[in-house]
């Protein structure tokens, strides 16, 4: 039974490890896009608080594009 643990203990740190890296590589993908020179031409609020307050003052509506770049 003890050796059943071990394994399982070790299996589970290197899936979590794995997660840990792969959210990092997601981090860098976005950041690289966020700078694209399409996004900051758009003129788009990026901030959503900040969107919802501009919104609420101006009187109109959000048009909200919510993605991932990753689905399980």
């Amino acid at each position: 039974m003890k050796f059943n643990s071990i394994t399982l203990s070790f299996v589970a740190t290197l899936a979590l490890s794995s997660l840990i890296f792969a959210q990092d590589d997601n981090q860098a993908k976005y950041d690289k896009k966020i700078k694209a020179g399409w996004i900051k031409a758009g003129g788009w609020e990026l901030d959503h608080g900040k969107a919802m307050d501009a919104a609420k003052s101006e009187g109109k509506y959000i048009l909200a594009y919510f993605s991932r770049s990753y689905a399980p």
